[in-house]
């Protein structure tokens, strides 16, 4: 093979590497996996605002309690949200002075600094506590295919607290990881560049 015909060679090979590569990650991305960044604080303590990260597509609609997930918001319809499944399916959630009970079981709550731990049924997950003077309706029984979805920062209350129940159809990738967070704020001014926050890289959310 001539010198010529070797770089010719290794030319088309690179090519068709760098297709194949592109069209795996294609279909990674469009049928299993997802990225998405947070801007608000709604999830805090548990994501801040700056982390992006990894969902899986695959494990979307595989429902579980305390899981986050990234769903299209009842209102406005055209937003993407993050929040964490509390209700599944056939669970009674009602609120008694801000204090989570499922199926009549009231949420034990232990204490952290300025967090909380937060046990359902066995789970626990860190929130942000706070009086919502709003929304907190009576008691809701979760119908098929419905779940309830609540902020860990839970003064926010934009969650099922307002909208009510939301369907799974509205799931569209179940959060997994941090696998890149940056933090753009020293204090209340804006940081030129943004300081990685390397503690926080590839941490597990789910």
């Amino acid at each position: 093979m001539t010198t010529s015909s070797q770089a010719s060679f290794l030319f088309r090979y690179s090519l068709q590497s760098l297709a194949v590569i592109f069209l795996v990650a294609m279909f990674m991305r469009t049928f299993m996996f997802s990225s998405y960044v947070m801007t608000g604080v709604a999830m805090l303590p548990s994501i801040l605002p700056g982390d992006f990260l990894v969902a899986s597509k695959v494990r979307a609609k595989q429902l579980k309690r305390g899981a986050v997930v990234a769903l299209r918001c009842p209102v406005p319809k055209d937003k993407l949200c993050i929040k964490r499944i509390v209700g599944l399916p056939g669970d009674r959630i009602e609120f008694r002075g801000n204090n989570l009970i499922l199926n009549g079981q009231a949420a034990k709550y232990v204490a952290s600094g300025a967090f909380e731990t937060e046990i359902v049924d066995g789970m626990g997950w860190a929130i942000w506590p706070g009086k919502a003077e709003k929304g907190i309706g009576e008691a809701v029984v979760l119908p098929p295919q419905q779940i309830y979805v609540l902020n860990d920062k839970r003064s926010d209350l934009e969650d099922s607290r307002v909208w009510g129940p939301v369907a799974v159809d509205y799931l569209e990738a179940r959060v997994q990881r941090v696998w890149m967070s940056l933090d753009w704020y020293d204090g209340n001014k804006v940081r030129l560049w943004p300081r990685i926050r390397w503690e926080r890289l590839f941490r597990s959310i789910d």
